[in-house]
């Protein structure tokens, strides 16, 4: 499946308040893709800058062999991404590290992010002790 305009968007806007702002009028986010979706990402950037020239991603595409521990030496090196690609089965390690932001204050706020929207089984794999820590992709 391939991720859309509406899936950069959303992950984008979940993202920006944890994100660096160089400029005032201009915010930037630090994503890290995993594989293949990090191409993918980078080939949606130009329309989703034109639709949104105040926001710059800069995306960093990892593979998959090498993730698990880039993001674990950026935990503990204090240099997370603003936003990432997990696999579904890193996100109770990461959640037990503090690696992790809850995301219900978000998705309440949020008019694009619906959990009726996810397959009730893939969106579970996100959340631990009732808070979602991730939306899938």
């Amino acid at each position: 499946m391939r991720p859309s305009s509406f899936n950069l968007i959303l992950l984008v806007f979940l993202a920006v308040a944890a994100c660096r702002v160089e400029d005032p009028d201009r915010v930037t986010v630090d994503f890290w893709g995993i594989g293949r979706e990090g191409e993918v990402v980078r080939e949606l950037l130009p329309d989703f800058h034109a639709e949104h020239p105040n926001i710059r991603i800069r995306v960093q595409q990892i593979p998959w062999t090498a993730a698990h521990e880039k993001l674990l030496t950026a935990f503990v090196g204090d240099a997370m991404p603003d936003i990432a690609q997990l696999g579904n089965t890193w996100v109770p390690e990461f959640e037990l590290l503090g690696g992790l932001e809850n995301l219900e204050p978000w998705i309440a706020r949020s008019n694009v992010v619906d959990r009726d929207d996810y397959f009730e089984g893939i969106w579970e794999t996100n959340v631990l002790r009732d808070s979602t820590f991730g939306v899938p992709w």
